[in-house]
């Protein structure tokens, strides 16, 4: 009776493993795997499970393959992490070329990889994505602001670009600041 108990519970196990993921779900769960080694392989553990990812399934996989590299100290298996991200977020945009979250991920791995490499060929084309969709986290703020910020901080994009990002990032600030109290 105690094997039936274990294989019933492992299936239910099984079946939240293959669920499909919400955008703000998996929003949440990176933030939280950035924080704690634990949950980082709880959700790749989840994500591989499913056979047929969506895009965004697939490009936040890649992140997580990508965010393994702060764990190992070799460099060949940070490269190997890192070619699996960025064969996860390739097949993202390529299934769904118009998403500016999906362009902003492999922008951001791009970013920190080395030019030397070759590996970082997107950049300009994932910008214009990007600036054709701004409005791609308006129902996050604190998401939009982490955005405007790294854009700002990588130095990828134009004069142009940057001032508009950085009125949109002080217009987020001017909203977010609690009212002053008159007295």
């Amino acid at each position: 009776m105690k094997w039936l108990f274990f294989l019933f519970s492992f299936m239910l196990q099984t079946q939240s493993f293959c669920q499909q993921f919400s955008r703000q779900q998996l929003r949440s769960l990176i933030v939280q795997a950035m924080e704690r080694r634990g949950t980082l392989d709880s959700l790749t553990q989840q994500l591989a499970s499913i056979e047929k990812k969506t895009p965004a399934e697939e490009s936040y996989f890649g992140m997580c393959n990508a965010m393994y590299c702060q764990y190992d100290d070799s460099y060949m298996a940070k490269l190997k992490h890192v070619m699996k991200s960025r064969s996860h977020l390739n097949s993202a945009v390529e299934r769904d070329a118009k998403d500016p979250e999906l362009r902003f991920m492999r922008l951001m791995l791009e970013h920190f990889l080395p030019g030397f490499l070759g590996l970082n060929k997107h950049i300009t084309d994932d910008l214009k994505v990007i600036f054709a969709n701004p409005d791609f986290v308006n129902n996050d703020p604190a998401l939009k602001k982490k955005v405007l910020e790294f854009l700002l901080w990588c130095k990828r994009c134009t004069p142009e670009q940057e001032k508009l990002l950085q009125t949109q990032l002080d217009e987020l600030n001017k909203n977010a600041a609690p009212s002053a109290v008159k007295g």
